[in-house]
């Protein structure tokens, strides 16, 4: 057999399983218990303590008390020790309100 053939089945042999594979998305959500946000570029930026959750890019908040009381999509964000830092976020649900 050719060495282009032995590539080429190669490739087949390894790409066949990826086949039935759902795409990939990067979305998670967070739970935090308390939280504030700032009027950014784009968007909020949210600080939020006590949370449980994972993600880091397109991704839910929902925040229990504090001034940023509410849900929200975030484009991006950290999470580190149970505090999160979130960007690019907009609000989604009910408690939240619109800075005035």
């Amino acid at each position: 057999m050719k060495p282009i053939g032995l590539v080429l089945g190669a490739v087949v042999v390894l790409a066949v399983p990826l086949l039935g594979t759902p795409p990939a998305h990067a979305d998670g959500s967070f739970d935090c218990w308390f939280g504030q946000r700032q009027q950014e570029q784009g968007g909020y930026a949210l600080d939020a303590w006590s949370c449980d959750g994972t993600g880091y890019v397109d991704f839910t908040v929902t925040v229990r008390s504090g001034a940023a009381a509410g849900t929200y999509h975030c484009g991006w964000g950290f999470p580190w020790n149970g505090t999160l830092g979130a960007h690019s976020c907009s609000i989604t649900g009910s408690g939240a309100k619109e800075a005035s």
